[in-house]
């Protein structure tokens, strides 16, 4: 029997196919389905026999959550499992759905700390100074550099984990990840802390009168912590997150806050 080999063409669709993986999203089995879609041509290339490819794709409709974008390396080393358990290797079913299960945790943290705490707020700072300065593709240029590291971050990680299925937790040891996780998560808090100072506008028009001058009560603020008010808004929103309120509830109650304290010139 000749050897059944995955070529360049077939990692190609893969990844394109991998993009959709949260296309069928449900609250059972996650992205499984969004799984099953990506791995459906490489199991029908590998598998000749209709049983085999039942069974392949069974196996498939299992649990599966993880970032969109740094899934990549778990297409690519169950993609290079199943080539090695169609030629005849001994690569029992359970060790594939192993490996899924022991990335799928560690690759979202990754995208979590990397992407949406570090890169996003960053890209999205960034066209947002352009945007108020006048720049009407500003919001092109946000979905333009997204999508690009994006689609780059899939396409290699489905790529490196086919090519370096056996040596891919020792090679991202080897990156220390953790460490930069870590790094991107101080970064990412960092630039948010920024565009809190920066783009949160909250003053109040309030003054108070000692002995015969009449003082601003924002110019002290100003003069124990520059931007207290824009602070304590953005803790209160925190707090009341970390509490379970939904973002919608959040924003409500900001807008009926600030609309009643406007009213009575409390804020301006």
């Amino acid at each position: 029997m000749a050897e059944k080999t995955l070529t360049k063409k077939d990692l190609k669709q893969l990844f394109i196919r991998s993009n959709a993986v949260q296309s069928a999203f449900n609250f059972e089995r996650m992205q499984a389905m969004g799984f099953e879609w990506a791995m459906i041509p490489i199991i029908n290339k590998l598998y000749e026999k209709k049983e085999e490819r039942i069974e392949a794709y069974k196996r498939h409709l299992g649990y599966f959550n993880s970032h969109p974008w740094t899934c990549g390396p778990i297409f690519g080393i169950v993609a290079s499992m199943e080539e090695r358990k169609a030629n005849g290797e001994d690569v029992p079913e359970e060790n594939i759905t192993a490996i899924k299960g022991a990335l799928m945790g560690p690759t979202a943290g990754i995208g979590d700390s990397l992407f949406w705490g570090t890169l996003r707020p960053i890209v999205a700072g960034v066209c947002a100074a352009l945007a108020l300065s006048g720049n009407g593709i500003a919001p092109l240029i946000f979905v333009i550099v997204m999508n690009a590291i994006h689609f780059g971050v899939q396409y290699w990680g489905v790529k490196v984990g086919y090519n370096f299925a056996d040596q891919f937790m020792e090679k991202m040891e080897g990156f220390r990840i953790k460490a930069w996780m870590e790094a991107a998560t101080i970064l990412g808090l960092l630039v948010v802390g920024g565009l809190t100072a920066t783009w949160l506008n909250i003053s109040t028009p309030l003054t108070y009168v000692t002995g015969d001058a009449s003082v601003a009560l924002q110019s002290t603020l100003d003069s124990i912590i520059p931007k207290l008010l824009p602070l304590c808004c953005t803790l209160g929103v925190f707090g009341l997150l970390r509490k379970g309120k939904s973002t919608l509830w959040v924003m409500v109650a900001m807008i009926i806050v600030g609309f009643v304290l406007g009213f009575f010139g409390i804020l301006a």
